[in-house]
């Protein structure tokens, strides 16, 4: 059973492709609405040196909140970089930098297409403000760095850690699932059918030489011990 999230997305300063990375933080920051469990509401973008000249944030477009929510982060400090505006039951998309921890912007799942920026300088911090949340849906990470990116998965609190793509990327093939308040179990055809299923076991001790067929998989025999395993498959499903 999935629960909704609050999935982070940590962009590294050396990313296989940047210009296709933009393409997809821009594109997917604010796919349908942002009305996805798995949006990408908190941004983590490297830092860069500030004396440098070619060191520059680009907004290419922006997120949105319903506007009770927007305007109480604000008031706690945010910045609001581009967007915000309000037109009927249409907000423009928008991107809050810095908002502070508690604001339902950041500790909540926002459901619409905002994005809040934030700056880090090491990445292993930046692994621990990513999990400063009780959701733990899917989150992302852009990098070159192999060791960096294991480093991620096995530190992020999520049921899913997605490389140099959005956390919104899902197919019904894998276990999809989170944890913390997120949910419970994985979706995914293989694993929601062994949700409905129970693993039996056989054992059959002092049988001799047996031959019949057994409707299972796995038979494992030495001497005059038969043990057979996993009767799950073949033995449940029938």
């Amino acid at each position: 059973m999935e629960l909704g999230g609050n999935a982070p997305c940590m962009v590294e300063d050396l990313v296989p492709d940047l210009e296709g990375t933009i393409a997809k933080l821009v594109h997917k920051g604010f796919y349908q609405s942002g009305q996805s469990c798995i949006h990408m509401q908190r941004l983590y973008v490297k830092g860069g040196d500030p004396r440098q000249d070619d060191m520059s944030i680009w907004p290419k477009s922006s997120a949105a909140t319903v506007e009770k929510s927007v305007n109480e982060t604000v008031k706690a400090g945010t910045k609001l970089l581009v967007g915000g505006k309000r037109r009927g039951a249409f907000m423009e998309p928008m991107i809050l930098e810095d908002a502070p921890f508690d604001t339902d912007a950041k500790k909540e799942e926002i459901f619409s297409p905002v994005i809040l920026l934030y700056s880090y300088n090491d990445f292993k911090e930046a692994v621990n403000e990513a999990n400063n949340t009780h959701y733990g849906l899917q989150a992302s990470v852009f990098m070159h760095d192999l060791n960096k990116a294991f480093y991620a998965f096995e530190h992020i609190e999520a049921g899913g850690v997605c490389l140099n793509d959005l956390p919104s990327m899902c197919v019904d093939s894998q276990p999809y699932g989170g944890i913390k308040d997120s949910g419970i179990q994985r979706e995914g055809v293989k694993y929601v059918m062994d949700d409905m299923l129970e693993t039996k076991v056989l054992v059959m001790c002092n049988v001799g030489n047996v031959a019949m067929a057994l409707p299972c998989h796995g038979l494992e025999i030495g001497g005059d011990r038969l043990n057979v395993w996993q009767y799950l498959e073949s033995a449940t499903m029938a």
